[in-house]
């Protein structure tokens, strides 16, 4: 996160260089937006960009930690609703939907790759993530609502290759968006080929 600790968070100028990048890095990625750009659109200067920032991927990691962050405590709150299996993964599904609308694919492998300290958080929420879906589906598995044939290493090892998948450029140049790409995983992993009953 930001190195810069004697600066205020609330600031407006700060906040204005978060929203504009924020907006320029999910459309064209971060590695294709310069800091000049970023000043450009949102009307600051140089000197007040580094004020607040120590670079470009100080800025990212903010914004990126801030996605997650909001990220997790959406799904956090769908998973500990009092509702049907069912009704959560629906919720599930249509958020991971509107995270994939918001998303380019340049922004995605950006995501991923752009510097350790994100790689590290995601692999967190994404381990955090999985624990808690596994203890989902224990619990829909002990209540007859999902097969009880299906084993938690077979669902975990699926888990873990759609993550892998992310990073695997032959599979993303398959798509033209990332909600296609999300869309595919999320129907092949719950319905299967079969679609939905």
């Amino acid at each position: 996160m930001n190195a810069k600790n004697n600066i205020d968070p609330k600031s407006t100028k700060r906040q204005y260089i978060i929203d504009t990048a924020t907006d320029l890095f999910l459309k064209f990625g971060v590695r294709r937006v310069s800091v000049e750009e970023i000043c450009r659109s949102a009307k600051v200067s140089k000197m007040t960009f580094y004020k607040y920032f120590l670079n470009k991927t100080d800025l990212a990691e903010h914004i990126i930690f801030s996605i997650l962050d909001n990220a997790e405590k959406e799904f956090d709150s769908i998973w500990n609703e009092i509702s049907t299996f069912q009704y959560k993964i629906d919720q599930f599904i249509k958020l991971k939907m509107i995270y994939a609308k918001k998303f380019s694919k340049e922004f995605l492998s950006d995501f991923l790759n752009l510097s350790p300290k994100i790689h590290d958080k995601i692999m967190d929420y994404s381990r955090i993530n999985q624990i808690t879906f596994i203890k989902l589906i224990e619990q829909a598995q002990s209540k007859g609502v999902i097969r009880k044939d299906v084993s938690f290493d077979f669902i975990t090892l699926m888990l873990n290759h759609f993550i892998e998948l992310r990073n695997d450029n032959s599979f993303l140049n398959l798509y033209e968006n990332v909600e296609d790409i999300t869309s595919d995983m999320l129907n092949f992993f719950f319905y299967g080929v079969m679609g939905k009953k």
